[in-house]
């Protein structure tokens, strides 16, 4: 619902200083001349990933027509070059190692499978290509601290801890494993976003 009706919604929610600024830091841990995002949603986290780094050009992927065309509007109202693919996150249509690098902004999550997801996405890396991920924090944060970053954000916060409990959390050891069982190395995980989230980096050996 909130990837197709209610797309405006969810737009609308993560178009915030905080979520863009924790994109920027999730589009630093990666370069390249092909980074896919995987699951660009509204386009808001690629679009400034794209601004801050001019040397890597990014490809949006995505299951929802709704959420790409509003990453094709942000992209133009952004100035940025992003080119946008309809796919399954299990099923990538690129080949063997033709990516130098991905990124996730509450994806895993969602997906049915998401070692499966992580496996695939490793294949499609060539050998030294870099993964960053900002998913749902299993600890949270507190309310008070929540409330304290303005009625957007906690908004924003309550609607993705909501969604998340229909889902999956992970703290940060999780999210490590998660991405070591991939065949990934060097995974390491940290807080972000008040402690609602949880940032993820590795690399294809």
């Amino acid at each position: 619902m909130a990837f197709g009706p209610a797309a405006a919604v969810y737009a609308f929610l993560v178009d915030q200083p905080a979520w863009r600024e924790d994109c920027r830091a999730l589009g630093a841990l990666v370069r390249g001349a092909r980074v896919l995002d995987l699951g660009i949603g509204p386009g808001t986290g690629a679009v400034e990933m794209a601004r801050a780094a001019k040397d890597t050009r990014h490809v949006g992927l995505d299951r929802s027509a709704s959420m790409l065309r509003r990453a094709a509007r942000a992209a133009r109202a952004g100035a940025v070059t992003l080119p946008l693919v309809r796919g399954d996150a299990l099923r990538l249509p690129v080949r063997d190692g033709a990516l130098d690098g991905a990124t996730g902004h509450s994806v895993l999550y969602l997906l049915p499978d998401p070692a499966a997801a992580l496996e695939e996405l490793r294949r499609a890396l060539r050998p030294g290509g870099r993964v960053a991920f900002l998913e749902p924090r299993r600890q949270g944060a507190p309310l008070a601290a929540t409330l304290a970053g303005g009625a957007r954000f906690a908004a924003a916060m309550i609607l993705w801890r909501g969604m998340s409990r229909l889902h999956r959390r992970y703290d940060e050891a999780e999210l490590e494993s998660l991405l070591s069982g991939a065949g990934f190395t060097g995974a390491r995980a940290w807080p972000v976003l008040g402690g609602h989230g949880v940032m993820a980096t590795a690399e294809r050996a």
